[in-house]
Order: C-alpha cells, then structure tokens, then sequence
C-alpha cells in the first residue's frame, strides 16, 4: 500500500507587515503635508533689512501693528509750509521688492519691503489772478546810456500777471510774480540770469568762407548765435543764412548798408530819419525774401550808434536794439590769444560781440574754435538773443 508523503506545511504571512507600511508611508506623507503646508502658512520676509516670518494673510498694516515697523506719519502743511496739524499727513512710505505699494497690500514669500516715515500733505489751495500794471518812463536815451547793458528795449509797456493761491484749511495767502511787468519807455540793462548762459553774435555777414566755417563750430558744440546781418549781401549768401536759421540760430540786421552814403558806412544818427527807417525796413525784407518769415524786430546798429533822436524814430519799427558786454576787438584782428582771452573774459547773462564779415576773419574763426570748448568746459551754454530776453529785465 503506498505511502502518502506528507504536504510541507505553509507559513502564512502576517497582515500586520503590509499594514505597517502604509502607517509609514501615511506617516511620511502626513509629515511631508504638515510640513508644505506650514511653509504655505509661514513664510519669511524682509522688512527694513531685518529677515522675520510672517504667515498667509499678513499685511504691511500688520507689520506696523505689531510694532516690526514704527513710521512716524507726516504733517498736515499749510500753503506757506507751516504745520497746520502734526500726524495728519502720510501714515507711511511702503514699497515691496523696489515698487511703491500702500499698506493693505499682502505680504509674499521672499518679498523685500521697506517702510519709511509718512510724507508731509500740503493743503489744497484755491487760485486767482491779478494784473500787474507797466509803469510807464521815458528812459536815458543819450550816448553814455548806451553802454550801461547790453539789452536797449524799446517798449510800449506790458502788463505783468500775479497768481494768489489760499489755503482750503489756513486761508493763508501766497502771492507769486508770473509775469513781470515791462514798464513802456526805453530801457538799458544787461541779463542777469542764474544760468550760465551768454549770447554770442556776430555782425557784417554773411560773408564768403567765414560766416560757414563759424557755423561749423557751432554745431560741433552745439551752440546757437545770433547773427546781424548786412542786407545788401545776404542773397550773394542766402545759403549760410538759412543753414544759419536752420541750426537755432537767430537772423536779425545789421542796417542794408551799414548806413552808407550819408551815414558815412558806420553811423545812422548821422542820416535823415526816413534813411533811418529805409535803412531798417530793407534790412528785414531782406532777411524775410530768403527765410520767407518776418525776423523779430531785434537789430543792432552800426558801430553801436543807437541813442539821441534815433531811439523815438526808430521806436515803432525796433523792439530791441543790441549792444554788447564784451567786445572782443577782434575787426581789429589783434591776434588769436587776445580775442580768445575776450571771449573768456564773459559773465552769465553777458552778450559778445565777434564779427563773421567785412574783412578777414580768421582770427575770428581760429579764435572761436579755441574759447568755445573752454565755456563749455565752465558749464556755460549759448542762447539766442530772444532766448536771452526771456530770463527778462533785473529789478
């Protein structure tokens, strides 16, 4: 009879073992969840340099709650700049990783932030105007009057404008000058600018080569000048003129002729006063056939000669009549060095006189191209005669 061997007998496995590791696994994934959760929750910021923690629903009006940040609210001003109310003003500055924010705006993870003392609030104002009334003079007209300043303005007087701003909260009143008045009568000063600007201007032009080659110079620094110009010449020349005008540069005359004939080339007080008039009315037509503009009524007149009987002829025809504050001599043609030192010698506000024509000028031209980059150098920069009358007139 066969034996029947006996089956091996089988261990049967705990259940406790895949139980345990799906503790472990819940455990870890609990822990790694708390965890991420937490750093959603808490998170660091920086505040005013210091690292601290701050938590999900944070504000930067929670930082100042909680003392992180004490900021010292600005002021209510007044118009003048008296404190009308302390505390009454910003609460605080507030920017976040370098923009500007206020302070309900939310905190973030990593965020930089940076709160400063409140700004002082000035009050609103309301505002008025009032006319300020041109006194009227008759002026110094005589030769020695001449050489007081540069600017000789022949006015019909202006008024000058005031505006008045009232506090809403103070009711006090400031009263700030817009405009100033231009008193009616002849006037001679010189600018007295807080910028350090001077006006350069040349006279006889234009002329061959010369007139050209100083515009080069001008635009390398750029650099407007004011040029008066010879009327009976300037179609020989209109290209110099217009490029002139082009770059800036202001287009005024010198008379037609330089006063010819019975002004003896040099000097219109020594003409009739319809020559004079003639002699002014040519010059601006012939500026106005090439540029196809009217020129401001701004001249210069031959030799300076601009005083006497000349200034009420003239009156409705000139607005202004240009001297100058530094002479640099150079139709002498005294050497380089000389007019360079001239040209150096000038103060803010201060008009030169160069000349572009009536002879050689390559001094002139050498000269310019030397001094020009010095002024730069000094800060100074180069206006327009218009450009100069805008600062307006001393008080």
């Amino acid at each position: 009879m066969a034996k029947h061997m006996a089956e091996p007998v089988r261990k049967r496995k705990s259940p406790l073992v895949p139980i345990l590791l799906v503790l472990v696994l819940l455990a870890a994934i609990g822990v790694g969840g708390f965890f991420a959760y937490r750093h959603f929750l808490v998170f660091d910021v920086t505040v005013n340099g210091q690292t601290l923690q701050a938590k999900r629903g944070d504000t930067v009006q929670t930082l100042i709650d909680t003392g992180v940040a004490t900021p010292t609210p600005g002021n209510l001003l007044a118009i003048d700049g008296s404190v009308i109310e302390e505390g009454k003003g910003e609460l605080c500055s507030v920017t976040i990783d370098g923009s500007e924010a206020d302070t309900s705006a939310a905190l973030a993870a990593n965020a930089t932030i940076t709160i400063d003392d409140g700004a002082d609030v000035t009050e609103e104002s309301s505002t008025s105007e009032e006319v300020i009334p041109f006194e009227t003079g008759e002026g110094d007209t005589s030769a020695a009057s001449y050489y007081n300043g540069s600017i000789h303005l022949l006015s019909d007087g202006q008024d000058g404008k005031r505006v008045i701003r009232t506090g809403s909260i103070s009711g006090k009143t400031i009263v700030e000058e817009e405009t100033a008045p231009i008193n009616a009568g002849y006037r001679v000063y010189t600018a007295k600018p807080a910028d350090r600007v001077v006006a350069l201007t040349f006279d006889d032009g234009p002329w061959p080569d010369t007139t050209n080659a100083i515009l080069d110079i001008l635009e390398k620094y750029d650099a407007k000048a004011t040029f008066f110009t010879i009327g009976n010449q300037i179609s020989s020349y209109s290209d110099a003129v217009k490029r002139a005008h082009d770059m800036g540069c202001q287009i005024c005359t010198h008379s037609w002729d330089h006063a010819a004939g019975s002004g003896q080339g040099v000097n219109l007080t020594f003409m009739s006063a319809d020559e004079q008039i003639e002699e002014i009315q040519k010059g601006y037509a012939s500026i106005a056939d090439v540029l196809g503009e009217e020129p401001g009524h701004v001249v210069r007149a031959p030799g300076g000669n601009f005083y006497g009987d000349i200034v009420n002829t003239l009156w409705p025809y000139v607005d202004v009549e240009v001297g100058w504050d530094v002479d640099t001599e150079d139709w002498r043609r005294p050497g380089v060095d000389a007019i360079v030192q001239a040209i150096l010698s000038v103060q803010p506000g201060q008009v030169i006189l160069m000349h572009d024509g009536g002879g050689d000028r390559s001094q002139t031209v050498e000269a310019l191209a030397t001094a020009l980059p010095q002024l730069v150098d000094k800060g100074y920069s180069f206006v327009t005669i218009d450009e100069l009358l805008e600062y307006g007139m001393p008080a």
